[in-house]
């Protein structure tokens, strides 16, 4: 038998999830809670401590708890036809700007680092060699003061050094375009996407609440057989979902996609 305040907790996660409780909607009071479930403050309390560590609502002293309300932003994961990168930046500024009514903006950096370990063996390669660096573009992306998603993406340095790659600027014509004109046209890519409860130093970066892991999307790009480009992106899963579309469809289309929210009953 379960403890009674897990009983509470699972039976209120029933009643959000069912809609009795929307999101940004209080809960019961503490008072009310103990009176419907004929028990102690202290059991009231665990149980709604068990729903603040799942992420299921957010609690402050003094005002109660409310159903959290998580509001995605779309991450477009997949390449469109007619688009020289996966994830144009111009476009995600018009939907962030669209859904959360700010202006965006990023922090990039570039810098160098000899390749070892995992990065070694995805850009297959060796730090003994001349040819075992790799250029390293890390992005920021804000909305507001809260650091929203940060991607980084590594580049062999055989191929990225001395090009527009090499410096902290965007790329404007997209860096799949660039690789092209640089004699490595993509042929082919794959993906890794996972979850993980973030470390303290990641919960602290991207400002998390308790029970809210990071999306960690992985992608490798090849021209033939070559590496030519590793990009990790950290997504705080309360702000994202992915979006991955398949075909010739329009991009007028996916804003369908856009109304989509995973935390909708």
């Amino acid at each position: 038998m379960e403890p009674r305040h897990i009983e509470i907790a699972h039976e209120l996660m029933e009643e959000i999830d069912q809609g009795r409780y929307v999101p940004g909607q209080p809960l019961p009071t503490e008072d009310r809670l103990i009176e419907t479930y004929r028990t102690s403050r202290n059991t009231v309390r665990r149980a709604l401590h068990e729903l603040a560590s799942r992420g299921r609502i957010d609690t402050k002293q003094g005002s109660g708890s409310r159903v959290r309300d998580y509001r995605p932003t779309v991450h477009l994961a997949s390449p469109l036809q007619g688009h020289s990168d996966d994830e144009r930046y111009a476009n995600y500024l018009d939907r962030m700007r669209r859904e959360h009514g700010v202006d965006p903006r990023e922090d990039l950096k570039v810098g160098r680092e000899p390749a070892t370990g995992t990065l070694a063996h995805l850009l297959d390669l060796d730090p003994a060699e001349d040819r075992g660096f790799a250029v390293i573009r890390r992005c920021d992306r804000y909305v507001g003061t809260r650091l929203w998603e940060r991607q980084e993406s590594y580049y062999p340095d055989f191929i990225a050094e001395g090009t527009d790659l090499d410096r902290p600027a965007n790329v404007p014509e997209g860096t799949k375009k660039l690789l092209a004109e640089l004699g490595y046209p993509q042929t082919g890519s794959w993906d890794v996407i996972g979850a993980k409860m973030p470390s303290l130093k990641e919960s602290s970066r991207f400002a998390l609440g308790p029970g809210v892991p990071l999306l960690v999307h992985e992608r490798v790009a090849y021209s033939d057989t070559t590496p030519i480009r590793f990009t990790r992106t950290y997504l705080p899963a309360d702000r994202h979902q992915l979006l991955y579309a398949e075909g010739a469809i329009e991009p007028d289309l996916l804003h369908t996609a856009t109304d989509v929210n995973v935390y909708d009953r």
